[in-house]
């Protein structure tokens, strides 16, 4: 039987190793993701993800949080979780592979109690800094010269932040307690007792849905426009909004895998380098406030930070 020329036999030796690099692969993959996928912002930022990875060729798996094991992860050389309840389940683990926590705020990272020795781990919090808000503050409202922040018992380091880089800006800041619901409406009279921006920050203990509405309502009956943290609060009556949203957050962490699997290690923990501005200008109007578009806010604080629109 005549064999054949010797470069077929090399091509087809390079077939069957390729097709063993993709079973392989396909066995083992490079980056695992944590996540609920019934929770529509997490299906987000994983779809996100998913699409920038396997872009770039990676092999990915996406598993339950209740699936987080030391035997689970152990192939991976990346596991990025999304959300606090997949952080918290990576978090206690004894071995893992290196962590990237997505999806998630400044407060719930600190709460995580990870295991010492465990594995090299970092994050990308979704809060953002104080320094991009008055950005936008000034921006938007070059009329107003005062902020205002309600610092929770809990966390006033995020007040504390805001007080700090106002300013820097040339603004005003105040900043008045409040520990629990009943305590929250004097405090909003005492900072908005003459106009301010009112900053909400992602402090639960008293910006959560039992207060949204009257906060937003106290802060219009106060001729003081607000700046929420999320789509929600521009669409439930704050002026301006500033957040990263779920896509975005996703492609950032993918950023960062790509930069893993070539060989870098994890950077420091830090805000999102990605957002949006929301602008609600039905209220900004009946404030007899101008605004620009979002879009064009957005474009002009992308600038501000030396970035592309």
């Amino acid at each position: 039987m005549r064999r054949a020329p010797g470069w077929q036999r090399v091509a087809a030796a390079a077939v069957l190793v390729a097709q063993l690099v993709v079973v392989a692969s396909a066995a083992e993959p490079q980056v695992i993701v944590l996540a609920e996928l019934d929770n529509a912002p997490q299906a987000e930022a994983v779809d996100a993800l998913r699409a920038e990875l396997e872009r770039a060729a990676a092999a990915i798996e996406v598993l339950p949080p209740a699936s987080a094991s030391p035997s689970a992860l152990a192939a991976a050389r990346l596991v990025v979780t999304v959300g606090g309840q997949a952080a918290q389940a990576v978090a206690t683990l004894a071995t893992r592979p290196p962590v990237l926590h997505v999806l998630l705020s400044r407060a719930t990272l600190g709460a995580l109690a990870h295991t010492p020795g465990a594995g090299a781990w970092s994050a990308i919090v979704l809060d953002q800094p104080a320094e991009r808000q008055i950005a936008l503050i000034r921006l938007a409202l070059p009329g107003h010269e005062r902020i205002a922040t309600i610092a929770g018992a809990d966390r006033p380091a995020l007040a504390d932040q805001l007080a700090r880089a106002a300013p820097r800006s040339g603004l005003d800041a105040r900043s008045a307690p409040a520990t629990d619901i009943p305590s929250l409406y004097p405090a909003l009279r005492e900072v908005l007792a003459e106009p301010a921006v009112l900053v909400i920050t992602p402090d639960p203990q008293v910006f959560n849905s039992q207060t949204v509405h009257h906060v937003l309502l106290t802060a219009f009956r106060l001729h003081s426009p607000v700046l929420g943290f999320s789509a929600a609060y521009v669409r439930a009556g704050a002026v301006l909004g500033l957040y990263t949203t779920p896509a975005q957050a996703g492609r950032e962490a993918a950023a960062v895998a790509r930069r893993v699997l070539a060989g870098q290690p994890l950077p420091a923990p830090a805000a999102h380098t990605e957002f949006e501005v929301g602008v609600n200008q039905t209220v900004a109007r009946a404030l007899g406030l101008q605004l620009p578009a979002e879009q064009a806010l957005t474009a002009a604080l992308r600038a501000q930070e030396g970035r592309t629109p």
